[in-house]
């Protein structure tokens, strides 16, 4: 009638959904609150974490990029 929420299993808690013909079939392994289909972008809950290594790699190549003009005026 419904699929399994959180059952504990050797990584943790697995969650499952309902497919096209009604059978359980089990969230990808990162959805920790349950999901309406088999892909990351499908868990339930919170949203996904944003990446914040690209502002670190724009701050270094902006101050990279100040240095070497810098250096270039400066010879």
């Amino acid at each position: 009638e419904s699929c399994p929420e959180g059952v504990l299993g050797e990584r943790g808690p697995i969650y499952k959904y309902p497919d096209a013909s009604r059978e359980c079939r089990p969230c990808h392994e990162n959805c920790t609150r349950g999901c309406l289909g088999p892909l990351l972008q499908d868990c339930l809950g919170e949203a996904l974490p944003v990446s914040r290594k690209t502002p670190t790699v724009i701050a270094v190549m902006v101050v990279g990029g100040l240095f070497l003009s810098c250096s270039c005026v400066l010879l």
